[in-house]
């Protein structure tokens, strides 16, 4: 089995689709807004979304166990 890594999601203020982005967007959208990521990420990985000036952003899917892709 392998590890799937967390995804995050933007649904930008002008915008009505949530948008697929990494974990360096998010971290970096996050610290021009809040002086500690951590415990957004935390409410995040909780199930909540939070608000920037610029958007919103969530968790897309959980990690979990993930079966494995069968090699080429």
């Amino acid at each position: 089995m392998m590890w799937a890594m967390p995804l995050y999601e933007v649904k930008y203020r002008e915008e009505d689709e949530w948008t697929e982005i990494s974990d360096v967007e998010l971290v970096d959208q996050l610290y021009r807004t809040y002086n500690k990521v951590t415990p957004v990420i935390k409410k995040m990985i909780n199930g909540n979304e939070v608000s920037t000036p610029h958007g919103t952003y969530r968790l897309k899917l959980r990690g979990g166990e993930q079966p494995e892709m069968p090699a080429a």
